[in-house]
């Protein structure tokens, strides 16, 4: 048997090193992968997105893996311009990770996509805390492209809210970042967007002077230098430089290889040949932009057709660009209402889930309250009700103590006198003999009364109160040691109630048990029925003790038992 044990806690022990074997070979596995996937993600997006596909379980990664897995896989999806981004349950793994461990550069890049994703869903101001979140988290690290980015992406937001001076200082941030970088490509986008923002002020020299230094650095990047053709062309076509402006457009589609772009520079240049009257080589242009992918750049070139054709007198054919023109904006508008409610139907959606939430917690709150406040409140009850009956029972031991003394201390005395009075001579024994036996009497008594103390007698007076009170006991069945009972129990509760009653007025036992039971508490009810009698009676007998203590009509006899 002791073979078997031991052969079975092998095989444990031999399970247990294989699961932590396989286990360790899992995590070292996924690290690997991860570590792949971060340094092939600038280079190859879509190499980074596959291999981070690749992994089979994402749901079974942990900690650091976990948060590593989140943030890239949204890169990734950002960089391949994917619309899986628009959902943040999973870059807000990778915030919360990074936030709670304190990795600043990692929490940095956290928040940036998580501004990005904000920014899909066209919450502005939930993406601009995210940015400058992650600015001030990056601020003291080396990734300057990253930080670039971010004050890019803030330029952004303000640009589209009207605040270009705001727009221009963070593009200027970002060059900076982008020069310590070394990201000759990303200083040309921050050249850009400066020059953009400089137009829109209205400001055509620096315009000019960032799309011209944009020129200068971007010989062999053409798409970028078809930009900063196209602005220049822009800022010419506002001075009336129009021969400039059909030179910078006409190099700008040359060298374009986007056909949208293609298309917008198009549109451009059919406006200038309209200024400067070459109607046909302006409607060349219009005409080859109404196929633009663009709604709105094929909706300007129908209603720059129709303006041609207006001013030639052609008002049918102007007519018909007018309503195509109309048509694709219609459509346009359509799909932004249409958006507008779905955001306004998922908003509502989210603040009801959110409401209910919040009620439901605010439920379980007020019954943790609830039931919080009912706990403490029986728990006072129920120390207050112990330290009163604690003391009351101290009080009734102490004052049991007390008489137990006293009546030791008179059988003492009494046991002296009898020693002595038996040391006396034999005709003074025959003379005391009597007394001797009173006092033996009188010891027996006390011995009785101690022992009557000991056992709560009260209890035989409680129980002869409860019969009066429940109507079973009248006084006229009552007997001597029922009476006695009440008396004594008095005595004892009370501070001798009955014994300084008999001492300081001269009462009848009616009279004494009269007030004993006003002294409990009976109603004159009670008393009507335990005396057997009218309440008329019970008046009489009310006034009667009232002048046998010396009482007035208007004095109160319950206020003077009570108080007595």
């Amino acid at each position: 048997m002791q073979a078997m044990n031991d052969g079975m806690r092998n095989r444990i022990n031999l399970l247990m090193i294989l699961v932590l074997l396989i286990s360790c070979v899992q995590e070292k596995e996924g690290n690997n992968v991860l570590r792949r996937v971060e340094a092939c993600m600038e280079l190859f997006p879509d190499s980074a997105l596959l291999l981070l596909r690749q992994i089979e379980c994402p749901k079974c990664l942990r900690g650091q893996q976990r948060a590593d897995y989140a943030l890239l896989l949204t890169q990734a999806l950002d960089k391949n311009y994917l619309d899986s981004l628009q959902s943040d349950s999973l870059i807000t793994i990778a915030v919360e990770y990074y936030k709670r461990e304190g990795d600043k550069l990692k929490a940095g890049k956290a928040y940036f996509y998580y501004g990005k994703v904000m920014l899909l869903k066209d919450r502005l101001s939930d993406a601009m805390q995210a940015y400058l979140k992650a600015s001030s988290l990056l601020e003291e690290t080396r990734d300057y492209k990253v930080q670039g980015m971010i004050w890019e992406y803030i330029g952004y937001l303000n640009s589209a809210q009207g605040l270009y001076e705001n727009s221009i200082d963070n593009f200027k941030h970002s060059v900076r970042c982008y020069e310590q970088a070394s990201d000759r490509r990303r200083v040309l986008y921050g050249y850009r967007n400066m020059a953009r923002c400089y137009f829109s002020l209205h400001h055509n020299d620096s315009a000019g002077w960032y799309a011209e230094k944009g020129l200068v650095l971007s010989d062999t990047i053409s798409g970028m230098k078809a930009s900063f053709l196209h602005l220049l062309g822009l800022i010419a076509n506002n001075e009336k430089r129009y021969p400039q402006a059909i030179e910078y457009f006409s190099k700008a589609m040359e060298l374009c290889d986007d056909f949208n772009d293609k298309y917008r520079y198009s549109l451009s240049l059919g406006r200038v040949y309209s200024e400067v009257g070459q109607k046909k080589k302006a409607e060349d242009c219009f005409v080859s932009c109404i196929n633009a992918t663009n709604i709105f750049v094929s909706s300007g070139a129908y209603c720059y057709l129709a303006d041609m054709n207006k001013k030639d007198g052609n008002y049918l054919k102007a007519f018909l660009y007018k309503e195509k023109s109309d048509s694709l904006l219609e459509v346009v508008r359509n799909a932004e209402l249409q958006k507008q409610l779905l955001d306004l139907q998922k908003k509502y959606e989210n603040d009801k889930l959110v409401l209910e939430n919040k009620q439901i917690r605010l439920e379980n709150e007020k019954q943790t309250y609830f039931y919080l406040f009912l706990f403490v409140f029986i728990l006072g009850l129920g120390i207050i009700a112990f330290f009163l009956v604690r003391k009351r029972y101290r009080t009734k031991l102490l004052r049991n103590v007390e008489i137990i003394g006293n009546n030791n201390a008179i059988i003492n005395r009494y046991a002296c006198r009898i020693a002595e009075l038996e040391n006396a001579s034999l005709q003074e024994r025959q003379a005391k003999k009597e007394e001797i036996g009173i006092l033996n009497r009188k010891i027996l008594c006390l011995i009785a009364e101690n022992k009557r103390v000991c056992e709560n007698s009260s209890v035989d007076a409680l129980f002869v109160l409860e019969e009066l009170k429940q109507g079973n006991l009248i006084i006229s069945n009552m007997t001597i040691a029922e009476r006695q009972h009440i008396f004594d129990f008095l005595d004892l509760v009370h501070a001798n109630f009955i014994t300084r009653l008999k001492q300081e007025f001269d009462l009848t036992k009616n009279e004494l048990l009269l007030a004993a039971l006003l002294k409990v508490g009976f109603s004159n009810k009670q008393l009507m029925i335990v005396f057997d009698c009218e309440m008329k009676s019970i008046y009489k007998n009310r006034q009667r003790l009232k002048a046998d203590l010396g009482l007035t009509k208007n004095d109160s006899l319950e206020q003077m038992v009570m108080m007595y």
